[in-house]
This record gives structure tokens, sequence and C-alpha cells, in this order.
């Protein structure tokens, strides 16, 4: 596959995302009360995670890397490109904004009133967030070290987005919102074993 045919499929990937609508429900009743104040937090909040998962899987996508690796952040790129168009097209529907304005007041894993929140940007504050400087030089290393540390942060990175995932499960009883973050967890958590499985191969 092409770096032109990946990124075509990643953009048809969102697009499709964006379309999908929870059929079952009828807009004319008012897509606010179909998200809790937890769900869109969770939603915007993912989907910021996300764009940094898709940031990651690119810079790793260049000759001269593992194609095991290469294989695994396009696996990645395009699932959770789909996700981000799910997740953007139910807040549109809700009628709310894409970007919290106030990044992860919605948890409670780290704390009982929202602890992951302190008022700084979002990647400061979202669990498995890389670094400015992780990415920088994710993006300079040459392509064995680039793949054994595109490893290490996707692994990072899955884990905290397993822990968001599970913190909407433990609040959201039931609903749409809440299926979306099971499956992640499910996704996730294959992932992150396979890559532990290809660090072991690897050394680190």
């Amino acid at each position: 596959m092409t770096a032109v045919t990946l990124l075509a499929v990643t953009a048809i990937a969102l697009i499709a995302g964006i379309m999908l609508r929870p059929v079952i429900i009828d807009d004319d009743h008012g897509a606010a009360a179909l998200l809790s104040t937890v769900e869109v937090g969770f939603l915007q909040d993912m989907s910021a995670h996300h764009q940094q998962a898709l940031s990651m899987a690119q810079l790793i996508d260049r000759p001269g890397v593992d194609d095991g690796v290469r294989s695994l952040a396009r696996q990645i790129r395009v699932a959770q490109a789909n996700e981000i168009g799910t997740m953007t097209g139910w807040l549109l529907l809700a009628d709310q904004p894409l970007v919290n304005p106030a990044p992860m007041s919605w948890m409670t894993r780290y704390g009982t009133t929202g602890g992951m929140h302190d008022h700084g940007a979002a990647h400061t504050t979202m669990p498995g967030m890389a670094t400015a400087d992780d990415l920088s030089a994710l993006a300079s290393l040459p392509p064995a070290a680039a793949a054994t540390r595109f490893l290490q942060l996707m692994q990072r990175h899955h884990y905290g987005g397993i822990a968001m995932a599970q913190d909407l499960v433990a609040q959201v009883p039931d609903g749409l919102t809440r299926q979306l973050a099971r499956s992640m967890i499910g996704t996730q958590s294959k992932e992150t074993g396979l890559m532990g499985t290809m660090l072991t191969q690897r050394g680190p």
C-alpha cells in the first residue's frame, strides 16, 4: 500500500465515521439529550487523544522502518481515524463543541473531581500522551531506533486511552458511547500486547 493510498483510506475512514449516526434516534427530538456531560467530555478528549496517535503513526510510516511496525501503525491510523469520525459525528449531532474547554474534567479515575484536569493544554493532562520532544525525536531517529521508540510511545499512549475508556464505562451504564469505549478497550488491549511482544523481540 503506497502512502497516497493509505492517506486516501484514512480520509475515507474519517468521512465514513462522521457519516455514521445512531439511526434509532429521531433527530427531531433534539440531539442534546443523546449525550451526558461525561459522554461529551469523553468524545472530545478521546478525539484529541486519537489525533496524536494518527500523528505518531504517520511519522513512523517511512522507508527503512520495519514492515511489521509500519503495518501496525497503518492499522492504528485507519481504525482511529474511523473512530474520530464517529465521535465527531456524534458531537455534531448533539450540537456540542469538538474541543473540550476543560480537558479531562469528566474523568474520575485519578481523583474524585476530575483529578487529571489542571487547566492546562489537553496534551499535558491526558494519560499516555507523548510530549512535543517525544514527537520531534520520533521524526528524527534512524529507522530501527524510530520503530522501537514508536512501539514504546504508542504502547504507553494505548494504556492511557484504555484508562480513559474504562473510566467512561464505569460512569455510563449503557448506550452507544459505552459500546464504543468497550470496543476501544478490546482493540487497544490486543494492540498493546502485540507491541509488548515486538518490543521484547527488540531487546529494550
